[in-house]
């Protein structure tokens, strides 16, 4: 119980750790944000890029907590099958949001 709860702390912080870049408040910048060359060369790019890496990453955040409030009794409580359930949304997040870098 108390590994569910930590991973649905770390989907809540996720989240919110998303927001200002979906509100676009985050400027270029080298510690916070999806920071590729061309990200950091151009300002639009940045925004763009990082609002919709943001929504990526809040979606999978709640993909995540629905499915860790879902099964957490059933095959989803060991520790490994809820990192899983944690990192995969995240990786696909993050692979889309790049994927969507190369497209503009």
């Amino acid at each position: 119980m108390f590994l569910t709860l930590l991973m649905l702390l770390t989907c809540a912080l996720i989240a919110i750790a998303s927001v200002p870049l979906i509100l676009k408040l985050v400027p270029p910048n080298p510690i916070y944000g999806v920071r590729t060359r061309r990200a950091l060369e151009n300002p639009d790019i940045w925004f763009r890029i990082n609002q919709f890496g943001g929504w990526a990453l809040i979606a999978a955040a709640g993909v995540t907590a629905i499915l860790l409030m879902l099964y957490s009794g059933t095959w989803l409580k060991s520790f490994w099958a809820q990192v899983a359930a944690l990192v995969i949304p995240i990786a696909i997040a993050v692979g889309v949001t790049l994927w969507f870098e190369r497209k503009l």
